[in-house]
């Protein structure tokens, strides 16, 4: 079954990173965690501990790179000059 959800941007791009983590797309990631909670069927394999401290080290990375490039960029158009800028440093 298919179905639609809104997540608040922040919470999509920590659940992304954990799912990514985890090597799991975000549909195999939500329906193990949907499994686990509600206890539907086959659960996954517990979540190493390793795995699960990698990905808040990775989301307050993720968080912290968030705020230092909103201190310094005061709306998309500084994101496109900085773009442009990195392209032509590159070459393309």
């Amino acid at each position: 079954m298919k179905t639609t959800i809104e997540l608040p941007d922040d919470l999509f791009r920590r659940a992304k990173a954990t799912a990514a983590l985890h090597g799991l797309s975000m549909k195999d990631w939500l329906t193990n965690l949907l499994r686990r909670e509600v206890g539907a069927g086959a659960t996954a394999p517990p979540a190493n501990q390793n795995l699960e401290q990698e990905a808040d080290a990775f989301i307050q990375e993720l968080n912290r790179l968030t705020a230092e490039v909103s201190a310094h960029w005061q709306g998309p158009q500084d994101a496109v000059a900085a773009i442009r800028e990195q392209r032509r440093d590159l070459g393309a």
